[in-house]
């Protein structure tokens, strides 16, 4: 990240704008991510749903905050993820 008076550059590997997050999907993915955490998997797997997990809860919150702004749709928040 870098920072100067009057913009901030984020460099990341994904992104998602507040009104292109898929609700019900994201639900699913977090869903099935906590059934693989339960399962006790290997610890690269079990990484992996964690990692999952994080995204999901990510997406969720963003498109709360969009619902409970009431503002417009597109007003600019955004879920990214560095991994």
């Amino acid at each position: 990240m870098e920072v100067t008076d009057n913009k901030v550059l984020v460099l990341a590997d994904t992104a998602e704008r507040a009104e292109e997050v898929d609700v019900s999907r994201a639900e699913d993915a977090r869903k099935r991510a906590e059934a693989s955490i339960a399962g006790r998997q290997t610890t690269i797997e079990l990484q992996e749903a964690q990692a999952s997990l994080r995204r999901a809860n990510l997406r969720l919150r963003v498109s709360q905050k969009r619902g409970s702004r009431g503002g417009p749709r597109g007003s600019g928040d955004i879920a990214s993820s560095i991994n």
